[in-house]
């Protein structure tokens, strides 16, 4: 995963998830869109877990030696404001 500038913290984090085989599998191998409810309002209505998964698809699918995931740190500071920018975070 490229680092967007002070990225690392997201970048452990997705890469501790990616190696969760359950949960990789479920995002590869299981229409997981399906189960999304567009209807929470507290919710992304499907933005970040889709981000997520292109994420995930990109890391075990892609015939790139690395991937930048912006889409997913844009929908994550929409979602939780507090990683917005690019200062230092704790993973």
């Amino acid at each position: 995963l490229v680092n967007m500038g002070n990225t690392c913290f997201m970048n452990s984090s997705l890469q501790c998830l990616s190696n969760t085989i359950p949960l990789t599998d479920y995002f590869l191998g299981y229409d997981y869109r399906s189960e999304i409810n567009l209807d929470n309002f507290l919710g992304t209505k499907g933005a970040l877990v889709s981000s997520y998964a292109e994420v995930i698809k990109h890391l075990w699918l892609g015939s790139n030696p690395s991937f930048k995931p912006d889409e997913f740190k844009s929908n994550l500071e929409l979602f939780a404001p507090q990683f917005e920018g690019y200062e230092q975070q704790d993973a």
